[in-house]
């Protein structure tokens, strides 16, 4: 790991620096944001569940109030009157004692701040009190089969509103079988009640509450949504609903905080929701525009890193890649300059830089060049003292012998090559003048050894070539000694010139002994040097070079196997635009 940081550059290390800050400002934003909405929803949930449990004791508290007023009115004795007044068969008494019990409970039916209807059924003297406007008798067995335990709910017939009833009875101990009972009080109140203790409620705060019951339905507040309301009544359709407790609903793309408590005494639900999307929307709000900020300024950091690149980075693997490339010798290496910058003063230094170094290593090419010459003239001053001794015993033989024609013939070639071999003064000569002095070389091997033969092929187009002097004769040379001479039988060397397209070729080929894959392979090397530091074949590497000078880039020596089993060096003369001419290094 410590190995790769140390790998990335500077501008690499920039970008992973500004973006890891912003990266972690996002996850610490991110983890704040959601604390914030866990302990937000915690504290609406514990808020909300108090208030509803406030409410439901409010409600228990009324219905407590109206239960208790009820037993207690079953218990008056003035209502336990009503038997004891219907056996004395006083008529003054017993209206008396009728509108002294009806002004009781009327009284009681205002005492709890709700409306009530109390009735007051007494069986033995067949009588009815109650505190409703409305004239009414009541079967004795409709009325005993409708009484149970606790508050019922009784659904509205006609313009008749829902009404919650309480019974109580005397003896207490009716219940159980109500035929038994001697005085029944029945109290009653509407439903709607229930409902302005929900709008109030409602009032005061963000829900919106509801009674629900498993059997009767929904009792809501007077502004409850009927489509929430049956959303809420389906989901309450499906859980377990217990002893009460706080669930997240999602209802019409709207996540809701729902709570509900059962009320004591009754078989109905006091549930109450919140809309939390609508109490975390600050949060919300603030959230996205953090986010939106954090995205700007992402975007800053992608057009600043984007910047950075084309300013710094860019410029800086431009100067990188041409000092690559000057360390591998291509001098002609320059860098453009586009537009003003801080790297262009440094770009154009390295421009002149490079210049200067292409001039030194051009100027230093030209002396390794004349080097070389010098040597290759010292050589060339230097007669084969060998080749030169072969020669003339040859001719001292053949005059022996009296064969005239072979001294004349010997003479005159050994005479034109030495001529061609030892003018020092220009450098370049016509492809004709060179293809001369290797006739005249071959003729005098095949003279002294009579064994070889020779074919040569140019076309006329290509004979007033100017190539550099002497460029052949080392190629013919080593075919002769190296390929020939250690032959059984008699060689051949062919030289084929051809052209192609704004290239010139001089195929020379011979079917001597060749040479192995590995040599091959070793001599290609060689002439791929720019140095011939182990001096191995001189004389080709030197030729190449030479070409490599005077022509384009391509030119130079290819060597490869022969078809005849011998060795094919095929000279590359490429040329574009006008040819130059190897400077005269004799000239003062």
């Amino acid at each position: 790991m410590k190995t790769m940081i140390q790998k990335l550059n500077s501008f690499s290390k920039v970008v992973i620096l500004i973006f890891g800050l912003l990266l972690l400002m996002m996850l610490l934003f991110t983890i704040y944001n959601q604390t914030t909405v866990k302990v937000i929803k915690s504290e609406i949930e514990a808020a909300n569940l108090n208030k509803l449990l406030f409410l439901k004791s409010q409600l228990e508290e009324k219905l407590s109030q109206i239960s208790i007023n009820s037993i207690t009115l079953a218990n008056d004795p003035a209502i336990r009157e009503l038997e004891y007044q219907q056996q004395s068969g006083d008529p003054y008494d017993r209206q008396k004692l009728t509108n002294m019990i009806l002004d009781h409970i009327s009284l009681q039916s205002g005492i709890t701040g709700w409306r009530t209807e109390i009735t007051v059924y007494s069986r033995l003297s067949q009588e009815v009190i109650s505190t409703s406007s409305k004239t009414f008798s009541y079967v004795d067995s409709e009325l005993i089969s409708g009484i149970s335990r606790g508050w019922q709910y009784v659904k509205g017939q006609g313009d008749e509103p829902a009404k919650f009833v309480w019974f109580s009875l005397t003896p207490a101990t009716a219940y159980e079988e109500p035929e038994s009972a001697r005085l029944i009080v029945k109290t009653a109140f509407e439903a709607s009640h229930l409902q302005t203790l929900l709008d109030q409620y409602k009032a005061d705060g963000q829900g919106d509450p509801l009674l629900y019951s498993p059997e009767f339905g929904v009792i809501g507040n007077r502004t409850l949504d009927e489509a929430y309301a049956g959303g809420v009544v389906d989901y309450l359709h499906t859980v377990p609903l217990g002893i009460g407790k706080n669930i997240s609903l999602q209802l019409a793309d709207q996540q809701y905080l729902l709570s509900f408590v059962p009320l004591y005494g009754v078989d109905w639900y006091l549930v109450d929701s919140i809309p939390v999307d609508q109490i975390l929307s600050p949060v919300t709000k603030a959230r996205d525009l953090f986010y939106t900020f954090t995205l700007i300024l992402l975007g800053f950091g992608v057009v600043a890193s984007y910047i950075l690149y084309r300013q710094l980075q860019v410029p800086i693997r431009m100067l990188v890649k041409n000092m690559q490339r000057i360390k591998r010798g291509d001098y002609s290496s320059r860098i453009r300059l586009e537009g003003a910058s801080e790297f262009s003063f440094l770009f154009q230094r390295f421009n002149e830089m490079a210049q200067e170094i292409e001039d030194l290593m051009t100027k230093l090419d030209e002396e390794r060049v004349r080097s070389r010459e010098a040597v290759l003239k010292q050589l060339q001053s230097q007669i084969n003292p060998h080749f030169l001794y072969n020669c003339l015993f040859f001719i001292k033989n053949m005059a022996r012998l009296g064969d005239e024609e072979a001294v004349a013939a010997m003479a005159l070639n050994l005479g034109e090559y030495f001529r061609y071999t030892t003018r020092l003064g220009k450098q370049t000569a016509q492809l004709e003048e060179e293809l001369n002095v290797i006739v005249n070389y071959l003729e005098i091997q095949n003279l002294r050894t009579n064994r070889m033969t020779y074919q040569i092929d140019v076309p006329d187009s290509l004979m007033r070539i100017v190539i550099p002097r002497l460029i052949l004769q080392p190629i013919i040379e080593n075919a002769v000694i190296h390929g020939i001479e250690p032959k059984e039988g008699r060689g051949c060397i062919s030289i084929i010139g051809r052209s192609e397209g704004n290239r010139s070729l001089i195929i020379i080929e011979d079917n001597g002994v060749g040479m192995d894959d590995a040599r091959l392979e070793e001599l290609r090397e060689r002439l791929g040097r720019s140095e011939n530091t182990d001096n191995g074949s001189f004389g080709l590497w030197n030729v190449n070079r030479r070409l490599q000078l005077m022509f384009s880039e391509g030119s130079g020596l290819q060597v490869k196997q022969g078809k005849n089993g011998g060795t094919t060096v095929v000279v590359v003369l490429e040329r574009k635009g006008e040819e130059k001419d190897v400077p005269d290094l004799d000239r003062r």
